[in-house]
């Protein structure tokens, strides 16, 4: 039977792969899955002057990674076309050589994502096209340059166009779906972002903080993922400096990478309070991520950029059973379930003396912190279970290749 028929799967993913983000958490939670029921999964992804360590072949369990995609590591128009040519010179060769099936293109990024577009069109292979972001409007809003503005612009309606041509859309959120819809864009399907709820769960508080050096009665707050662009840490730095006289045992951890790490700790420096402010480096292990996560209090989520956006460490907060303060607004997507569902606090963006109040009021409320925490966990298991994620889209790559139809959103 055709369920049975064992698939290649490609994804392209425009990074050095594996690494510490949300798209890989993505992208590598579907690919181990797949491979585990017998599939042949294999990434093929970039490296850049950076990361130059990862260029070439690996394999992570049975998924085959290919980092070949040279990228020249620039924002700019210039750039962008120079890094487009290449992955698409590079997955044309790929996708002769490789045969798959089905071809997965992940975006951002565009400029290696739209290369891979073109070789599929080139060879008429079957592809899928991941819209994790709504990245050409961020490119737009970054720049200053008139002309600049203009090319991404420009960018975004020559992609509309592009993804209209794939087999299917997939997206993370409905609000996401919803925008694409109104670029004239139906053939969407919603396959949300989640966590492993086997692996993000809830640990022994007790032994975890004494394995990681703290006190059980410590006020511990949580970050985990890009530090830098959007997500600003800077305003809970000034907050935190507000609240060490009232909570002398409060703590701030950092997990994760990024531009502004230097300047972060530099202000908690500046601000006598870096005895508060521990970084903890980049962590690949998810069960380490989610232990570290167990022996917190609360995880807090430091402004988005698209009020559509759902972030991956909202799922893998509330997972392990901790509420959420978001500093984001009150409109957004997150807002609106984190208030509907009562899975934390919301506080306007940049507003240092709000998100003061509510750090505060955390605090001091432990029944408040149990039973959101506890809510947060069940919103996790019945909606939002990569598990059961990955089981879906696995059915409708299957019913795209071998039924008669395309599944509806």
């Amino acid at each position: 039977m055709w369920k049975n028929q064992r698939l290649r799967i490609l994804f392209v993913l425009g990074f050095p792969n594996p690494f510490p983000g949300a798209a890989w958490t993505r992208v590598g939670f579907f690919a181990t899955h797949w491979s585990r029921r017998g599939h042949l999964i294999e990434v093929l992804g970039a490296f850049g002057y950076r990361s130059l360590r990862k260029r070439g072949v690996r394999k992570v369990e049975n998924v085959n990674i290919f980092n070949i995609i040279p990228n020249v590591g620039v924002i700019s128009p210039l750039a962008f076309v120079l890094n487009t040519l290449i992955s698409f010179l590079v997955s044309v060769i790929f996708l002769l050589v490789r045969k798959p099936n089905i071809i997965i293109i992940s975006v951002p990024p565009g400029d290696v994502g739209i290369g891979a577009i073109m070789a599929c069109k080139l060879l008429r292979a079957k592809y899928i096209i991941d819209y994790r972001d709504e990245w050409e409007d961020y490119m737009v809003s970054i720049t200053n340059s008139r002309s600049k503005k203009s090319f991404y612009s420009i960018l975004k309606k020559f992609l509309t166009s592009m993804y209209a041509r794939s087999h299917l859309i997939i997206t993370v959120t409905p609000d996401f779906a919803c925008s694409l819809k109104r670029r004239g864009l139906m053939n969407v399907r919603l396959i949300p972002n989640g966590a492993d709820t086997k692996v993000f769960k809830k640990y022994d508080k007790i032994l975890i903080r004494k394995k990681l050096g703290f006190n059980d009665d410590d006020f511990i707050i949580v970050y985990n993922g890009l530090i830098g662009w959007y997500y600003r840490l800077d305003t809970i730095i000034k907050a935190l400096t507000k609240l060490s006289q009232k909570i002398e045992n409060i703590k701030f951890l950092i997990i994760g990478e990024g531009p502004d790490i230097p300047r972060i700790l530099a202000l908690s420096n500046s601000l006598n309070i870096c005895e508060k402010v521990l970084y903890l480096g980049v962590k690949n292990d998810k069960k380490e991520i989610a232990e570290i996560l167990s022996a917190c209090d609360v995880g807090i989520i430091p402004g988005l950029y698209s009020k559509g956006q759902l972030p991956v460490k909202f799922f893998e907060y509330s997972a392990c059973e901790l509420p959420t303060i978001a500093t984001i607004y009150p409109d957004s997507l997150l807002a609106r379930l984190i208030e509907m569902y009562e899975l934390g606090i919301v506080v306007p963006p940049m507003d240092e003396n709000k998100l003061t109040e509510a750090i505060y009021y955390i605090y001091k409320d432990k029944y408040f912190r149990m039973v959101a925490g506890r809510r947060a966990r069940l919103f996790v298991e019945k909606r939002f279970d990569r598990n059961k994620i990955a089981d879906d889209f696995l059915k409708l790559i299957e019913n795209m290749l071998y039924g008669n139809h395309i599944m509806q959103l």
